[in-house]
């Protein structure tokens, strides 16, 4: 007869945090302790990373999540605002904008992913950093694939991108990472034909790998910062707008009214018959 192994009784195992009835602990520290001494940014840190940021760490997690806040209407924030629509509450319309966080839009993990690939690659195979950056440019020109964190289809150039260089370089934050995003960006010119600017999210991305992060966490970074910024968009449409966004009284026409929705705009097959042998009594 097997041997019957005693188990413990479940429960949940985390690095993070734990509570009894007369306190709360924080990796370590007790929450009381840490209330009206940290900044939400510092805390962040603390509850990602484990350890209290130095102060340039502090600063600079602060700066990029103030920078990523608010962008106007983006993916996000019109998907917030078309969830919010639909009458749900406030943090169902927040989820919604969330979930319109990809590839292609408020992503810090694939530049992250892009850039600490490519040092790390640097360093393996004995290149340079601007070496490197000409190998990952001109692979991706060849292979005609994207590169995270380039380029920005409302801004081109994106005005948040300089004033987030210049902190991470005031702070002695900027390490290769942003180094090789730099000369990635140079590179563009030689393999593209044209400039392709380093847009806020790249930035972000080469510096929070210049801090440590690794790509799912610098993810987490602007799901955070974002939401401050979603919350404002969908108390907005909850507050100021009709539901549903098709009321044709609207001094705007909106997203759903039937204007938008006229035959000609469709494109599938054109009307027709039901099967007769198909109708059911």
């Amino acid at each position: 007869m097997a041997e019957t192994r005693q188990k413990e009784p479940f429960h949940w195992r985390t690095g993070i945090a734990y509570k009894t009835r007369p306190k709360i602990v924080i990796r370590g520290y007790d929450l009381n302790d840490l209330t009206g001494s940290l900044d939400l940014g510092e805390m962040a840190y603390l509850v990602w990373r484990g350890e209290l940021p130095s102060d340039a760490h502090g600063k600079m997690l602060n700066a990029i999540m103030v920078c990523m806040a608010e962008h106007a209407f983006s993916p996000s924030s019109a998907a917030a605002r078309m969830v919010a629509s639909g009458g749900v509450p406030l943090h169902a319309g927040v989820a919604g904008g969330l979930l319109a966080i990809g590839d292609l839009h408020g992503t810090f993990d694939r530049p992250a992913a892009l850039f600490q690939q490519g040092v790390a690659r640097a360093r393996t195979e004995g290149r340079s950093l601007e070496e490197m950056a000409e190998i990952l440019v001109r692979e991706a020109r060849e292979q005609k694939k994207r590169l995270p964190g380039f380029h920005h289809p409302q801004h081109i150039r994106d005005p948040r991108s300089a004033r987030l260089i210049e902190v991470g370089q005031k702070l002695g934050v900027a390490g290769p990472h942003l180094a090789l995003a730099l000369a990635m960006e140079d590179a563009t010119e030689r393999h593209m034909g044209r400039r392709v600017w380093l847009n806020a999210v790249g930035v972000s991305g080469a510096l929070l790998s210049d801090m440590g992060f690794e790509p799912e966490l610098a993810k987490g970074v602007m799901l955070v910062a974002r939401c401050v910024s979603l919350v404002a968009h969908v108390y907005e449409e909850m507050t100021r707008e009709r539901g549903w966004r098709a009321s044709g009284r609207s001094e705007i026409t909106q997203p759903l009214d039937l204007e938008l929705q006229r035959p000609e705009f469709y494109d599938g097959p054109p009307d027709r018959a039901f099967p007769a042998e198909r109708r059911r009594p």
